[in-house]
């Protein structure tokens, strides 16, 4: 008994030691960069094909100085079981043109243990591409190929053919949502086919893409599959999914700034966490003394979004400002409308009450096609939300301005809600509105009176 406690013991201090290096940024890195080695080995592959990082976590493996990469954001929630959807917030069409040059695409993502394909890569993708190809189908009449494809060894044949039941509901979703699917369908000359590469994948017969009849989007999963996700390789522990979850491990260092570095903070691993707080430093310094910022309009209108530092950069191009951060920019009070909104759930209620007051405050300057630009901390929400509000409020659907109010509760759903979203996104890719926020823009609407009080 004394023997089998003492056992007992030694493993789960062993298994409590591996847990605590599989958090080690050392760890982290070094599997990246094993990682980053065989996705730009597939890169090599097929040159002619763009390079897409799918979210910040496929960014982890690509060394951007070999190859420019665009992004993408796909969910894998778009693609777990009875989910199944085509997610008109992240349309993602913004990849149709550069499909279209290249000819296809590469994706590149991964996932931790337990799967050899991230839920993004084997369903959400596959959804995706039939989707936008029945729906050019309707449009141009092409007699192509309109199929929902899917990997027989991550998703079974009973939910394919769930899935599959679903692809007409998903495409009238697309063609009712307001998005210029007509603009869409001008560029696809060849319909899309997923295509799936992992560090499993052996033997591969490269295939030669330049006479298919469709365009690839290669879904490259980046991390080798090893058993509880974790394995003890020479000088280090292989992580798997090492790109997922950075702000749990990353210390503020950003794939660009890893590559641009990768060899000085990996020399020592001793040094490794002391090199990547020293840089992340660095860089913000540099950041904050240079920042010159960004912002979008949103077209056709004379209202612009942004995130904070932006806004700070900017404001004298603006007639005025609508600042949603908590922090004040103390700008000329006649021309600056500061709502401040806590974020996260915090700041919930204080979104919901601000959304009148930006209403009231930008009916003047609208009339007088003056430019206003309003920002949040990081030009995603808040920002985003208040801009919807006001577009739902005094634009229609061709994004021209109504000189009346909208009566609120009467002549909206959330179609037209939805519309004016993808106005937002089309013009301010950065847009990511949180759920909660776009249902208080829903509540405000549907369910208060005719007022702007």
């Amino acid at each position: 008994m004394e023997i089998f406690l003492y056992e007992k013991s030694d493993f789960n201090q062993e298994a409590n030691q591996v847990r605590k290096d599989a958090k080690s940024i050392y760890n982290r890195l070094r599997s990246i960069v094993d990682d980053a080695s065989f996705v730009m080995t597939i890169a090599d592959l097929f040159p002619r094909l763009a390079l897409v990082a799918n979210e910040r976590c496929g960014s982890w493996y690509i060394d951007r100085r070999k190859k420019q990469a665009y992004s993408a954001y796909f969910k894998s929630t778009d693609g777990h079981m009875h989910i199944w959807d085509f997610n008109i917030r992240r349309n993602n069409l913004h990849l149709i043109p550069i499909i279209a040059q290249h000819h296809g695409c590469i994706l590149v993502d991964s996932t931790r243990k337990g799967k050899r394909i991230p839920d993004a890569l084997s369903k959400t993708v596959p959804i995706w591409c039939c989707t936008i190809n029945r729906a050019v189908q309707r449009i141009k009449g092409y007699h192509w190929d309109t199929d929902f494809h899917s990997l027989p060894s991550a998703v079974s044949r009973s939910e394919h053919a769930q899935i599959e039941a679903k692809m007409e509901s998903l495409v009238d979703k697309l063609m009712n949502s307001g998005i210029d699917v007509y603009a869409v369908a001008d560029q696809l000359k060849k319909p899309l086919r997923p295509i799936w590469f992992t560090p499993q994948s052996c033997d591969m017969i490269v295939p030669d893409f330049d006479d298919c009849s469709f365009w690839p989007v290669v879904c490259l999963s980046a991390s080798e599959a090893v058993e509880n996700g974790y394995q003890v390789r020479p000088g280090y522990l292989y992580v798997q999914g090492s790109g997922d979850d950075q702000e749990a491990w990353c210390l503020g260092l950003t794939p660009s700034l890893f590559w641009e570095n990768h060899q000085f903070i990996l020399e020592s691993k001793g040094e490794c966490e002391r090199r990547v707080r020293e840089i992340v430093k660095d860089s913000l310094e540099k950041m904050n003394s240079q920042a010159t910022g960004s912002f979008a309009f949103i077209k056709p209108t004379t209202i612009a979004i942004s995130d904070l530092a932006s806004a700070q950069s900017n404001w004298q191009q603006f007639d005025v400002i609508i600042n949603c951060s908590e922090k004040n920019l103390e700008l000329n009070s006649d021309t600056y409308l500061h709502l401040p909104i806590p974020e996260g759930k915090r700041g919930q209620q204080a979104f919901l009450l601000a959304i009148p007051k930006a209403i009231r405050y930008v009916e003047k300057p609208l009339l007088e096609k003056q430019n206003i630009l309003i920002c949040c901390d990081s030009g995603k929400d808040s920002s985003v939300g208040i801009a919807l509000s006001i577009l739902v409020n005094y634009f229609d659907l061709d994004g021209q301005l109504q000189k009346e109010n909208k009566p609120r509760g009467q002549f909206l759903d959330k179609k037209v809600i939805q519309h004016q979203l993808v106005r937002i996104i089309s013009s301010w890719e950065k847009a990511s509105p949180s759920r909660t926020t776009l249902k208080k823009v829903n509540v405000y609407f549907m369910s208060h009176s005719n007022t702007t009080d």
